[in-house]
């Protein structure tokens, strides 16, 4: 399993970076957002993401969430996405 580090502004909770990791509890991200005082990071394991669905951070329990359908959010979308040629060579 690994890790999703979610940077994310602390007023709205709109997610503004992501950076998937190994679950190693010393790792760091090395995220370029400094250290303004409206962006957090947190740590969460990784979680299957429903396709079409949209998620944010809430504030208050400074956790991933789904978003209701009228919020702002994003959706994820991690591993390879280019196209391969089949075992024809096609």
């Amino acid at each position: 399993m690994s890790n999703l580090f979610v940077a994310y502004d602390t007023r709205s909770g709109r997610i503004i970076g992501v950076h998937s990791a190994p679950a190693d509890a010393n790792y760091k991200w090395n995220h370029k957002y400094g250290t303004h005082e409206h962006v957090a990071i947190i740590r969460t394991a990784s979680f299957e993401c429903g396709h079409g669905k949209q998620y944010k951070i809430d504030t208050s329990r400074k956790a991933l969430v789904e978003c209701a359908s009228d919020e702002y959010g994003v959706s994820f979308g991690f591993g390879r996405t280019a196209s391969m040629p089949d075992a024809a060579g096609e």
